[in-house]
């Protein structure tokens, strides 16, 4: 299982601030997150960590791999 940690809007929309997806192979980040998170491509900017190290959407996780993905927010 790969646990997804959903911060700010991201666990708003998926209406969960955490998840557990199972995966048989190998799968890039980005294509879990739009699986559960509704709107995910429109978030141009985000914070994406993998087990604690900053990652992109282009990584690939394994079973148990832990990910977290919050927002950027910016403003003035």
């Amino acid at each position: 299982m790969v646990r997804i940690k959903l911060m700010g809007a991201f666990a708003h929309l998926a209406r969960a601030r955490e998840i557990e997806v199972r995966i048989d192979a190998p799968k890039r980040v980005d294509e879990i997150l739009e699986e559960v998170i509704p709107r995910y491509r429109e978030f141009r900017d985000k914070i994406i960590m993998i087990n604690g190290h900053p990652a992109r959407g282009d990584a690939e996780v394994e079973d148990k791999d832990e990910i977290k993905v919050m927002p950027v927010l910016s403003g003035g």
